[in-house]
């Protein structure tokens, strides 16, 4: 197996078809995976079997790395590539076994019968905004202990679904009157800010589109699968919030159950100005180069918390959301309670002069 993935990762174009119908057979043939491969295949049709393999793979044994020195691309390497050397993202091929053996083996034991687990990798693997997508991460982001076995395991937590379930309305053809700018504001917008990382050419870590969880855990950048989730879960409800959002698609959503709870009318957290559905429908659909009306910013940029490797991470759902143009050339490097704290005293002093 380790032979095989090295021949078909080692290319100078990788597939990942291709080196799954290399390995799948190998798994498929592994003496404690056989059986419950054989229990997941028949629960599964022939593509969602064919997705989960592929997951369990990318996810394991292979992680999309930045080149080094210029971080101008990634590529895909295996988890004991000689780049990872002392790097915690590394693992040898016995453990990466080890935890596709555990994972597969939790499956068939532990979810089959559970048809809300099911319809959870169902959806994944049928409305991916990433190659391989799956519930999978790490319990904890110790980094002595990242990419190891006991720390990569199937994630139940409760955003996943409604987050699914939103992604899958909003973004299906000739699911409601929105769908093409909402796809676009996913795929445009939401899935770039949420799930890669930003081009960062300084500091220890240097970054650039990487996945979040496949940054290095010390870094800035770097964000669990789960938070990244509940990051878009957020994005998405925040746009349900701008001015003149179809009540119509807000009361479908909520006859589906996908949408529970008051929307509240989002603004700008920085300008406070309500955000305007109609502006950034126009903005999607008819975009001017070099010019992005509409934005999804850090609250406190991250670049404030680049102080080394001991950093308090800031990719997290109560760190984001929406900003304005207006509100980011505004807050600049700021951070927003720094921001506010500008805005307050420039409005002071335009009181004292007698300007407002």
């Amino acid at each position: 197996m380790k032979q095989t993935i090295e021949q078909y990762v080692d290319v100078e174009r990788f597939s990942m078809p291709t080196l799954a119908n290399h390995l799948g057979p190998l798994l498929a043939a592994d003496i404690e995976m056989a059986g419950d491969l054989a229990k997941i295949k028949a629960k599964f049709s022939d593509g969602h079997y064919t997705s989960f393999i592929r997951a369990v793979l990318r996810n394991v044994f292979l992680i999309e790395l930045v080149k080094v020195p210029k971080i101008e691309t990634t590529k895909v390497r295996y988890r004991w590539f000689d780049q990872l050397d002392g790097d915690p993202r590394g693992c040898t091929f016995d453990d990466c076994l080890t935890v596709a053996r555990g994972l597969v083996n939790e499956v068939a034991d532990n979810w089959l019968d559970n048809e809300q687990r099911i319809r959870e990798l169902k959806l994944f693997f049928d409305n991916s905004l990433l190659p391989y997508e799956a519930p999978i991460d790490y319990a904890t982001h110790d980094r002595n202990n990242f990419h190891r076995p006991g720390n990569i395991i199937w994630s139940t937590n409760p955003v996943i679904i409604p987050t699914l379930k939103l992604r899958e309305y909003l973004t299906a053809p000739g699911s409601n009157q929105n769908a093409t700018v909402l796809k676009k504001a996913v795929d445009d917008k939401i899935k770039i800010k949420t799930y890669l990382t930003d081009r960062a050419l300084t500091g220890a870590h240097k970054t650039n589109r990487e996945k979040r969880w496949e940054a290095h855990p010390s870094s800035v950048q770097f964000s669990m699968r789960t938070e990244c989730l509940r990051i878009e879960h957020l994005l998405i409800i925040q746009l349900c919030g701008f001015e003149g959002f179809s009540q119509d698609i807000i009361a479908d959503l909520r006859e589906k159950g996908v949408l529970n709870g008051e929307i509240e009318q989002y603004c700008c957290p920085v300008t406070q100005i309500p955000m305007s559905w109609a502006e950034f429908k126009d903005a999607l659909l008819n975009p001017q180069h070099g010019k992005s009306s509409f934005q999804v910013g850090h609250l406190d940029p991250l670049k404030l918390k680049a102080t080394g490797d001991e950093t308090e991470f800031g990719h997290k759902a109560e760190n984001i959301g929406w900003i304005s143009s207006d509100g980011n050339r505004i807050q600049g490097s700021l951070s927003l309670d720094e921001t506010r704290e500008l805005l307050k005293t420039i409005a002071q002093n335009y009181e004292q002069r007698g300007w407002v």
